[in-house]
């Protein structure tokens, strides 16, 4: 792109000083409205201060008080309005937040995947397109991913969040029925049989397992991916398979004694039955083989079931042996029923757990498909509105849903992660419009998902990253290689559409001003506008003093060009200090300027 793009009219061919680095146009710059504040205000402070591009931000979600914070629909159809005319008329363009604190979009809700909380994310969305239709007539609307805990390691090799992270942080999966999440420490130990459970070493006698060895879920992982297999089922499979294992065991166990048991079972039947036909013609000898089968039984269970002799019960006995037999008998049913059913019980047990595992699904693959339909789906919505407002004639861009990069904890969080949120929800979006025959063909469906999911390229949020950077970087200089190495990877594919720019020193997300921190933002902005980038770049107001100085320190950082008012002044943060906290006249005003309401237009903005 050649340096007459970022000419501006601050320089001027009288100027005596070559322009060698013009840096970044002011236009080409926004600024965010603090999400607490009512916006009608914001966004007038926000053209006083002399930017061309603003971003409506918005934190609170549901049914929440506008004093706590305005969500879009808190704002009926006069104050859109107004909102619309004041941008059209100061010839601002704006861009969107949607609500930062609704929930991930894959669902994600403690300890699992809720369709209920994705839907309500998908809902805080779909009012933000409808406030961006209304508002901005489309453009970019930035949604934060935060879709599910994962470890750093498993981020990047080059990040880890604590000492031997790899060896000890959980491994998480997911029941894809139920969405409910589970998760394995790393350090923990299983036993597994030497040989494997496929082919244990036994002893020749016993035919017991000779020896059983720990291994460690991490070291399980490893196994797993030098042998070219999913992590996550191979874990799970090794893991299960000593329940599964054990169960078997008992199963045969119980099944054995059950089917021993029937076969006294039928025995003591048969030979109840014969000796009540014996007793009938010969009662003398059938109660006398009574009695002998009676006390065989009370021998081989050593279990006294016949009165002792000399009692009144004894000379019962005596009189009519069978019916002992009869109660042998019904003992060896119920025994025989209950053997049988624990055998049932342990063979349910074991078909439960193989349908388990073939239910559970590694977290990242569960989640991502769930991201990628709310992703698609609200886009798809932005798309329907675009048509719908041009039939009504009005005018509008492309609503572009743009998932931006948050939290080191979550996935998303990392510019890899980010990218593949785009990939896979643009071909989620592909497919729906090819099902839903909105499209004509999948080359156009291809065209329209491209151009409306984009993301939103955070700078001061993947520099977090910093502090679980691995590598001894006392300079900053190999972390900031990695980061332009991640964003030329996303702008080769076209993946940003969007970028926000705040800064921090690399541990928490503080949003203070623009070069007040280390995050490397000159060096991304210069990398992604040699790209080509065209979109907006959104300063996000957040911990510096006050919210001018958020504005004044990005043209600083960003090289934005100034004419020289005097022989001496040259930069924006001189031009901010001549008024704010210097006793000297303003040359330069930069912030929310209302002196008088009277004599104001109803929107309160001042006549000039």
């Amino acid at each position: 792109m050649s340096t007459d793009y970022w000419q501006s009219d601050y320089w001027h061919s009288l100027d005596k000083r070559p322009v060698k680095d013009p840096g970044i146009s002011t236009d080409f710059i926004s600024v965010s409205t603090h999400p607490f504040k009512e916006q009608l205000q914001e966004l007038k402070a926000k053209i006083f201060s002399g930017v061309k591009n603003v971003e409506i931000s918005f934190i609170a979600t549901g049914k929440s008080s506008r004093s706590q914070g305005p969500n879009p629909e808190h704002f009926g159809k006069e104050e859109r309005e107004e909102l619309r005319l004041l941008a059209k008329v100061n010839d601002i363009e704006l861009t969107t937040h949607s609500p930062a604190n609704a929930p991930g979009l894959s669902g994600f809700a403690e300890n699992r995947f809720s369709p209920e909380v994705q839907e309500a994310s998908l809902k805080e969305l779909k009012r933000t397109i409808e406030f961006a239709a209304d508002v901005a007539r489309g453009g970019p609307i930035a949604v934060h991913t935060q879709e599910f805990p994962r470890a750093a390691f498993e981020a990047g090799k080059e990040f880890e969040a604590f000492p031997k992270e790899a060896e000890k942080a959980p491994i998480y999966f997911v029941h894809k029925k139920t969405g409910q999440i589970e998760a394995l420490p790393r350090d923990a130990e299983i036993p597994v049989p030497k040989g494997g459970f496929e082919n244990p070493e036994r002893d020749k006698e016993t035919g017991f397992v000779k020896e059983w060895e720990r291994k460690k879920i991490a070291d399980l992982e490893k196994e797993a991916r030098n042998k070219g297999e999913e992590p996550v089922k191979y874990i799970i499979d090794n893991f299960y398979k000593k329940d599964i294992a054990f169960a078997e065991v008992e199963a045969k166990n119980y099944a054995a004694q059950a089917k021993k048991t029937e076969r006294e079972y039928d025995f003591v039947n048969k030979l109840r039955e014969d000796l009540e036909k014996q007793q009938k013609v010969d009662k003398k000898n059938a109660n006398y083989n009574a009695m002998r089968w009676v006390e065989r039984f009370e021998e081989e269970t050593r279990e006294r079931l016949t009165p002792r002799p000399g009692t009144e019960g004894y000379n019962e006995f005596l009189k009519n042996p069978i019916i002992y037999l009869k109660e042998i008998e019904e003992r060896l049913k119920r025994t025989k029923e209950a053997s049988f059913e624990a055998a049932d019980k342990q063979k349910l047990q074991i078909e439960e757990t193989r349908k388990k595992l073939s239910e559970i699904k590694p977290i990242e693959e569960f989640a991502l498909e769930k991201t990628a339909d709310s992703v698609a789906r609200a886009a798809i919505y932005g798309y329907d509105k675009e048509n719908q407002m041009k039939k009504e004639g009005k005018e509008t861009k492309p609503i572009v849903i743009c998932p931006e990069n948050v939290w080191t904890e979550f996935y998303g969080g990392h510019p890899r992660e980010l990218k593949e949120i785009i990939i896979k929800s643009r071909k989620a979006m592909v497919d729906k419009l090819l099902e839903g025959k909105k499209v004509s063909s999948k080359q156009e469906a291809e065209k329209i998902a491209e151009d409306r999911i984009k993301a939103t390229f955070d700078i001061g949020h993947v520099n977090i990253w910093r502090k679980w950077f691995k590598e001894d970087d006392p300079t900053g200089e190999k972390f900031n290689k990695w980061v332009m190495k991640e964003v030329n990877e996303l702008t080769k594919d076209n993946i940003i559409g969007h970028v926000h720019i705040n800064d921090n020193f690399g541990y928490e997300d503080i949003h203070i001003a623009p070069g007040q921190g280390n995050a490397p933002i000159k060096q991304f902005v210069d990398k992604i506008t040699k790209e080509g980038f065209q979109g907006k770049m959104v300063v996000e107001a957040g911990g510096q003093r006050e919210d001018q100085q958020v504005l004044t320190h990005a043209w600083r950082t960003l090289g934005s060009p100034i004419y020289r008012i005097d022989s001496i002044g040259h930069s924006w943060t001189e031009i901010e200090g001549s008024y704010f906290g210097r006793t000297g006249s303003p040359s330069y005003l930069v912030g929310d300027l209302a002196p008088s309401k009277d004599w104001t237009l109803w929107s309160e903005t001042q006549l000039e």
